[in-house]
């Protein structure tokens, strides 16, 4: 049946009505809808040629990276570095002594990169005061400092003096001497009372007080070994810092090894934040204690 148009008049012009025009309208809905489509299809065609061309870019960045060439011997060093790093000097000979002993020997290249020029500096009196240190033995630590290193506790209230202080402290807490460590609180702990940085540590150590069985409290952790280490380390690292060949003072801070595995780690953050936070947030005791397991 022929399509009947009506026309209507006013003021001297026709028009069509509304069922006239719907085909047209269709028409034209169905010409946007392909353009859509096209566009659509343009986007993921877009979209699929940059994820191509970023599998591509890794890929050559992992080429790249499996064509660089270390030293047979880098992973020996870089343990050998600890070593001398923090003083362990009976611990680095025992280490030398077993590389040497293997078939075949294993010696250090000379192109690993791992300047040991810095970290060899004053190394048995860092053995000695490292000993001291975690065996509790403060007031021997201040002594042997005061003889080698006066200008390091010259002044009193410096972090050092302030960590061997607390550790003083908390060595007298340790053995029950309640009242002696009063004494030495109000002595040596109460000048750093209002000083910024050192309030925290100082109260936490004060708090070892009120509690009958201190280990088991949530300030327990000054108790601990690795706090005995963190005293060690800072006075470590300040001996090293008196070198007057020391290239880089950063460096007195952490060994290679420690640097190199907080490159790792920031490298793997910044990977998953590129990939928009997805999979597993990365975790180095975590990977550490995997190969720890897999050795098992």
């Amino acid at each position: 049946m022929p399509q009947q148009i009506t026309k209507r008049r006013g003021f001297g012009s026709t028009y069509e009505t509304p069922q006239s025009t719907l085909p047209k309208l269709k028409s034209k809905a169905a010409e946007l809808k392909s353009k859509n489509n096209n566009t659509l299809h343009g986007f993921k065609n877009s979209r699929t040629a940059q994820k191509e061309y970023e599998a591509q870019e890794r890929m050559k960045q992992q080429m790249t990276i499996e064509k660089i060439s270390l030293p047979p011997n880098i992973s020996y060093g870089l343990v050998r570095s600890y070593l001398l790093h923090y003083g362990y000097e009976d611990t680095l000979h025992s280490f030398d002594l077993a590389g040497k002993s293997t078939v075949p020997p294993v010696f250090i290249a000379q192109e690993n990169g791992v300047d040991e020029q810095d970290i060899t500096y004053a190394l048995n009196q860092r053995k000695t005061l490292r000993q001291l240190i975690r065996s509790g033995d403060i007031d021997a630590a201040f002594c042997k400092l005061r003889n080698w290193y006066p200008w390091i506790v010259q002044d009193d209230k410096s972090s050092t003096c302030f960590l061997l202080h607390c550790q003083k402290f908390i060595e007298l807490v340790r053995v029950g001497a309640l009242e002696e460590a009063v004494k030495y609180g109000r002595t040596e702990l109460a000048k750093f009372f209002g000083l910024t940085g050192f309030a925290d540590l100082v109260q936490d150590c004060v708090a070892l007080l009120a509690y009958e069985k201190p280990q088991e409290s949530s300030v327990g952790y000054l108790l601990e070994d690795s706090q005995r280490e963190v005293v060690a380390d800072t006075v470590n690292a300040m001996i090293l810092s008196t070198n007057p060949n020391m290239k880089d003072l950063q460096g007195c801070l952490h060994s290679y090894l420690e640097r190199l595995l907080r490159q790792l780690t920031a490298c793997c953050l910044e990977r998953r934040t590129m990939n928009g936070d997805q999979g597993e947030a990365f975790q180095l005791h975590r990977v550490l204690n995997s190969g720890n397991k897999a050795k098992c």
